[in-house]
């Protein structure tokens, strides 16, 4: 498929911007005062060169008591100089055309960050912060709506194409909008006309404050998924009134932070959420984006020619890859590093109070940092370990010039990744070894499957440097039974080395991959998404009778841990997903569970000062892990410089694998 809708040019109010590609806002969290840092500009610069149409630099902080000290500010109008001085640059450097959002988080920030309660329209608290808003007077309300103005007005000056009003995910625009958190009895609550005015009002005043002149936008849920809230017909009806009030373009997105439907992990579907841009694009005859899992460009493509939207939302994949539109345009495919919806570097570590980074692209948000040079030295280097930490060291490394020989004792790459992407929704994970493999092979890498490095080869190959990162082994519990031919490795299940799982099944472990495998397990019983669909189109059984069938197992599955919370290694925006779907297929969770002795056909454990047994033909063991760095220890040093990355070192999560993979390839 050629992409010819991606690359084509669109007008939006006078702004011509040259492809159909938008980097949206996205909390970075790079400062700690509200600055627009060198560290902002560097991330923004390479993203501006990497040939994204339209660009947004925010969210921007138009009032302290609905923002952050993490977040850069627009409140005063000493805060347009450096923005200015900035976007003259991408301007003067580039095509891209440069977008910003005025943010206000209403009841969901945190009053411990500005010294004051936060604000809402009713006093009643989020289900994130948990703290009770202060119900917005009328002043306030005109104080907050004067502040987006103001900021508008700013942004204008500081020189930005597009001004757009964060009105999504829950926010303080969306919070009036919502039922859920409106109850006011004034002209500001009630009836969906009365819920939009505090919005729509947002607009027009932004519209008197820079002129007919300025492109101004809003972005918005499509759909709050949030039991009582509003869907897409809502959605549709605020869009419609935005427009008439002067927005020029509506990017949607989906649903609040709140929601239990997941949005973007990896088991969301890519493109399943370009329906509410398609409903809210019926309504509006302004230019409308989509977002929400379509950095694949294949997938963005067809949204495009499907006439649901008219832009593409891509923000985690440009955090994965800064040159992904020029990559795509230039049919440059096998370069591409592409977001595999983890969130590990994202979401989760926003919501954990720290910056982005990313699993994949350990250079994002360190763009001045991690500089990527051709060496003056070029050496010889052997790397032992196909994961995810050889893989990234071999490319780094080859990319400087070095000539590098990459050894992996199995018959396939990927390492650990291939047991991660057995689970159901976490196939993505197969695209950073894919990704991986293609860039070894661009830069001239040499991969040996099937062959394990010792240290006569190391002696035979005389390498000058040996990296080893020979990963990880199953952890292994001295308990009566363990040599029971029914108990197995989780390892083993999620590679399908295993044929034969009881009905009764207990899960040793309530880890991510004890958690996981206990999914995957489950699944195997359960009607796949597409024979779902295949019923439902043909109408073939009743909706109820087929949902029964997708989360019926088949097998009574059990997953004990002896801490007091399971998938505690998972991120906040993943684990309640996994969570939910356990409890969807019927999967028991025993937290503070212990495991003493193996039966023929049952476990016995203890819970408290409890001892009880459990049924199981099938146990599993999903205990942790330990490293695999003998090679380490077995060739001697001296000439050859040995360096132990990723697993080997310490087993832990795919994001300090693929960092140390670079960080010791920029070291040598």
């Amino acid at each position: 498929m050629e992409f010819l809708k991606l690359f084509e040019p669109i007008t939006i109010n006078r702004v011509v911007v040259p492809n159909r590609i938008v980097m949206p806002a996205m909390g970075l969290s790079f400062t700690d005062h509200y600055e627009f840092s060198d560290r902002y500009q560097a991330f923004y610069r390479a993203r501006a060169h990497g040939g994204v149409g339209l660009m947004t630099i925010g969210p921007l902080a138009v009032d302290k008591v609905g923002s952050a000290p993490f977040m850069p500010s627009i409140m005063n109008d000493e805060d347009v100089e450096p923005l200015k001085k900035f976007i003259d640059e991408i301007h003067r450097d580039t095509g891209c055309k440069l977008a910003t959002q005025l943010f206000h988080m209403g009841r969901v920030s945190y009053s411990f960050l500005f010294g004051e309660t936060p604000i809402g329209p009713s006093p009643i608290p989020s289900k994130l912060t948990r703290q009770t808003p202060r119900e917005m007077t009328i002043e306030d309300i005109e104080r907050v709506q004067d502040a987006f103005a103001q900021g508008a007005r700013r942004a204008r000056e500081a020189g930005f194409d597009h001004i757009e009003a964060v009105g999504c995910t829950g926010y303080l625009i969306a919070q009036f909008l919502s039922p859920i958190s409106n109850q006011r009895g004034d002209e500001y609550g009630g009836s969906l006309e009365n819920r939009m005015r505090f919005g729509v009002e947002i607009i027009r005043k932004m519209r008197d404050a820079v002129g007919p002149e300025t492109s101004i936008g809003i972005r918005i849920a499509g759909n709050d998924f949030m039991e009582g809230g509003n869907t897409n017909i809502e959605a549709s009806a605020f869009a419609a009134a935005a427009e008439g009030a002067g927005a020029d373009a509506i990017n949607v997105t989906g649903g609040w932070h709140e929601t239990n439907v997941p949005q973007l992990t990896t088991n969301v579907p890519p493109g399943v959420f370009t329906y509410l841009a398609a409903g809210v694009k019926d309504k509006v005859t302004v230019p409308v984006f989509a977002s929400n899992r379509l950095g694949d460009p294949f997938v963005a493509e067809k949204t495009l020619r499907a006439g649901f939207a008219d832009m593409i939302c891509w923000a985690r994949p440009m955090i994965a890859d800064p040159e992904l539109p020029n990559k795509v345009r230039e049919g440059r495919l096998d370069e591409i590093v592409y977001c595999i919806a983890c969130n590990q570097g994202c979401f989760d570590s926003i919501f954990g109070g720290t910056s982005v980074h990313c699993v994949v692209n350990p250079q994002a948000g360190r763009e001045d940092d991690y500089i990527v040079e051709k060496t003056q030295s070029p050496k010889k280097v052997m790397v032992a370990g196909g994961g995810p930490a050889g893989m990234e060291f071999a490319v780094v490394a080859a990319q400087r010039g070095h000539r590098v020989d990459l050894y992996e004792k199995n018959e396939r790459l990927g390492g650990q990744i291939n047991m991660a992407k057995a689970p159901p929704g976490k196939k993505e994970l197969q695209n950073l070894i894919d990704s991986l493999d293609r860039r070894m092979h661009l830069y001239g890498v040499n991969v040996h499957l099937g062959r394990e490095v010792t240290p006569d080869l190391v002696q035979a190959e005389k390498p000058q440097v040996l990296v080893v990162a020979s990963g990880a082994k199953p952890m292994e519990l001295d308990i009566p039974g363990m040599d029971k031919p029914h108990v197995v490795g989780a390892w083993d299940v999620l590679t399908d080395r295993v044929a034969d799982i009881g009905r009764n099944v207990v899960v040793v472990g309530g880890s991510a991959t004890g958690c996981e495998t206990a999914h995957y397990i489950a699944s195997m019983g359960a009607v796949d998404p597409e024979s779902f669909t295949f019923l439902m189109y043909h109408a073939a059984e009743e909706l109820d009778f087929v949902k029964r069938l997708l989360h019926r197992s088949g097998r009574k599955i059990t997953v004990i841990e002896m801490m007091d919370r399971v998938a505690e290694n998972v991120g906040r925006t993943a684990r309640w997903s996994l969570i939910k779907s356990l409890r969807l297929v019927g999967v028991n969770l025993r937290t503070g569970t212990r495991l003493l002795e193996i039966k023929d056909d049952e476990v016995v454990v203890t819970l408290g000062d409890k001892q009880e047994t459990i049924p199981a033909d099938t146990v599993i063991m999903a205990v942790g892990a330990v490293p695999v760095n003998e090679l380490a220890r077995a060739v001697p040093g001296g000439e050859i410089e040995i360096i132990t990355i990723g697993d080997a070192k310490a087993p832990r999560k795919i994001t300090e694998a693929v960092r140390e993979g670079l960080e010791s390839a920029l070291a040598i």
